[in-house]
C-alpha cells in the first residue's frame, strides 16, 4: 500500500502528460476519500466545489457543472488541455486562522515551487492571494513563468468572478494547443 494521500493518488489519474497551465491553490482538502468534501479531483461534483467549479466555466463557456454532476467528462478534457492542480500547503488549514495560513504558505513555499519545477509547467497560476508573494518570486527564480502579475483570489464567496475574469484573460493569452 502507497504512503500517498488518498487525494495524491487520484489526483496523478489526471496528470497531463504534458502541463501547459499549472494552477497552484493553497493547501490539501479536508476530509477523508469517502467524504462528499471539495476537491479539484474527486469523481464527483460537490454542493461547494469552487475551484473546480470556476476552472470548467473558463475552459468550458460557461458551463456550469451541478452538485453531483460526474466530473470525468471534464477533467478528461482538462487533462487533455494540459490544465493541472496541486497544492502548497500539504495538509488541510482548516482549523488555522486566516492570519496563520500566510505563515504556512511561507513554510511551504519551497516544497511547492520544487513540485511545480518537476511538472516543467508551461506557464503557472497561483489561486490564493497570499501564494502570490510567497511563491511567485520563486517560481520565476527556478525558471517558470508565472501568467499573471498580481495576485488571482481563490474563487471563493465574492471573489469567485475575478477569479474567473483572471483565468479567462489568462487562458485566452495562451497558445491554443495543437490538436
Amino acid at each position: 500500500m502507497s504512503d500517498e494521500p488518498w487525494y495524491e493518488r487520484l489526483r496523478e489519474q489526471w496528470r497531463p502528460e504534458r502541463v501547459r497551465v499549472l494552477i497552484i491553490d493553497e493547501a490539501a482538502p479536508e476530509l477523508a476519500a469517502d467524504s462528499k468534501h471539495e476537491f479539484f479531483y474527486s469523481p464527483t461534483v460537490v454542493s461547494w466545489d469552487p475551484l473546480f467549479r470556476a476552472v470548467v466555466e473558463v475552459y468550458f463557456d460557461g458551463e456550469f457543472p451541478p452538485a453531483g454532476a460526474d466530473k470525468r467528462p471534464y477533467l478528461e478534457r482538462l487533462r487533455d488541455e494540459g490544465v493541472f492542480v496541486i497544492e502548497t500547503i500539504p495538509f488541510p488549514v482548516g482549523a488555522y486562522s486566516r492570519g496563520e495560513r500566510p505563515h504556512l504558505t511561507a513554510r511551504f513555499a519551497r516544497a511547492a515551487i520544487e513540485r511545480a519545477t518537476a511538472l516543467e509547467p508551461e506557464g503557472v497560476v497561483i489561486a490564493f492571494n497570499s501564494g502570490f508573494r510567497a511563491l511567485g518570486p520563486g517560481l520565476e527564480k527556478a525558471g517558470l513563468r508565472l501568467l499573471h502579475d498580481a495576485p488571482v483570489p481563490f474563487p471563493r464567496g465574492r471573489y469567485r468572478d475575478q477569479f474567473i475574469e483572471a483565468l479567462r484573460e489568462i487562458v485566452d493569452g495562451q497558445p491554443r494547443r495543437a490538436a
